[in-house]
């Protein structure tokens, strides 16, 4: 029986996929992608633009609203840029999201409950230079916030209904690269700061991350936690963190890294606090490391060690949808 075209090209394409697959010997798994640590991306980075000249109103899409009023920027030689402006917006908002941005909610001495934190940066449209919040910006003002850079913040059903105030990066005045999320926050209760049943409004004085705030005012005895990695099966992992993701509060300590181990600040953690211990990590190959110690309690000077596993993508998305 004579075969059709149709026929000697289906042979033709199972021959050449047969000899290919005995050539290499595997075959890729399609779905290997989605269990690989690029999986997981921090907050998106959104692209808006607003008139430096006349100002005006940006909205992320979480909901996040920037009034910027006339002459808001600046350059480096503080001179006011008029032209178009490109805003790099990230809204951080929920304690999946602040784990992922490896976010912490703690000063360097106590720790803090968030409503949500967000970053922003600007540039000029023409050449992408960096711009920055003119001086007037960051004098508080408390009687117009139409004169100054005004947030809102959208309340998220999970955040405190109680009366926040605005944190900052803290030293931001030193050596602090905004493009990367603070290691603490400090009050900057000075700059007004409201609470509406839907947002958190307050004056944005300069680009960089923001936090709408408040301290947790836990009682109790406060020690220093550590968090110890046994990375003996794992060679060339990167990306390792270790976070305190508490359950019954909008926290997440992100630990700071030491040499063979993670530390929280100094004798900010109250004893008899209780949170998941949380290591995640990308392995030589990719893959995602992955390691919860649930409802741990804090005990003085405890040291707690833990050991990450390979796991699939749907595992870490599981743990980040039961948290928030």
């Amino acid at each position: 029986m004579k075969k059709t075209i149709f026929q000697i090209a289906a042979i033709a394409l199972l021959t050449t996929a047969f000899i290919s697959c005995r050539k290499n010997d595997t075959v890729t798994n399609p779905l290997d992608q989605y269990d690989s640590f690029k999986s997981f991306n921090q907050s998106e980075s959104q692209l808006l633009e607003v008139n430096g000249g006349t100002g005006g109103t940006i909205t992320g899409k979480k909901g996040t609203k920037i009034t910027f009023p006339p002459n808001a920027f600046v350059d480096a030689s503080n001179t006011v840029f008029t032209g178009q402006v490109m805003i790099s917006l990230r809204e951080s908002l929920k304690k999946s999201e602040w784990m992922m941005d490896g976010l912490s909610t703690t000063t360097t001495t106590e720790l803090i409950i968030s409503g949500g934190m967000l970053n922003i940066e600007a540039t000029r449209k023409d050449n992408g230079a960096p711009l920055k919040a003119a001086p007037a910006m960051a004098v508080p003002n408390a009687a117009n916030l139409n004169a100054v850079i005004k947030a809102e913040v959208p309340r998220n059903a999970g955040a405190p209904n109680v009366d926040m105030n605005l944190f900052l990066p803290d030293n931001l005045n030193g050596t602090v690269d905004s493009t990367k999320p603070p290691v603490a926050w400090t009050n900057a209760n000075y700059y007004p700061f409201g609470n509406s049943p839907n947002s958190y409004i307050f004056q944005l004085p300069k680009f960089n991350w923001a936090n709408c705030d408040r301290l947790a005012g836990l009682p109790g005895v406060k020690t220093t936690v550590k968090v110890t990695p046994d990375m003996s099966a794992f060679a060339g992992a990167t990306n390792l963190q270790a976070l305190f993701v508490f359950r019954t509060s909008n926290m997440v300590i992100t630990l700071v890294p030491k040499t063979s181990f993670f530390e929280s600040y100094a004798n900010s953690i109250p004893i008899g606090t209780q949170a998941d211990i949380v290591l995640i990590g990308k392995a030589a190959d990719g893959k995602i490391l992955f390691k919860v110690l649930p409802a741990t309690s804090f005990t003085a000077t405890m040291n707690i060690a833990i050991t990450p596993e390979v796991v699939p993508a749907s595992t870490v998305t599981a743990y980040l949808n039961s948290i928030n």
